[in-house]
């Protein structure tokens, strides 16, 4: 007798329910945390705290809808972590500084023209 044939064989439904749970496991951690911070602080759930997290989670998404393109596409591109350091520490530069153009007054930059510059610049 071997030791295949004593082992009972796993249900088909707790399979199932396991490889949800493995698919699902990033949303549940997040839906963890987001229910950790809820209890803890009280004005986690107010609404601009949500419009701020929004705004803070918008750039993330740009990067990633644009990495899905290229990646979509058939390439790869490992570059997009260091235009994104690099567009962070010209803008920071941009924005106590400007360009100085000597006439006794400096061009003030926003942080989207900034970034189009360094991403024209850099590729």
């Amino acid at each position: 007798m071997t030791h295949a044939a004593t082992t009972p064989a796993p249900q088909a439904g707790s399979a199932n329910l396991l490889l949800v749970l493995l698919k699902a496991r990033t949303f549940i951690a997040l839906i963890l945390v987001f229910a950790f911070f809820a209890f803890a602080a009280p004005n986690f759930l107010s609404t601009a705290n949500m419009v701020i997290m929004s705004k803070h989670v918008a750039l993330n998404a740009f990067l990633a809808i644009g990495m899905t393109f290229v990646i979509i596409s058939g390439g790869i591109d490992l570059s997009v972590g260091s235009i994104v350091g690099l567009c962070g520490m010209v803008a920071g530069w941009l924005v106590l500084y400007g360009i100085d153009l000597g006439l006794g007054w400096s061009i003030q930059f926003n942080t989207v023209e900034i970034c189009l510059i360094v991403m024209v610049v850099g590729f």
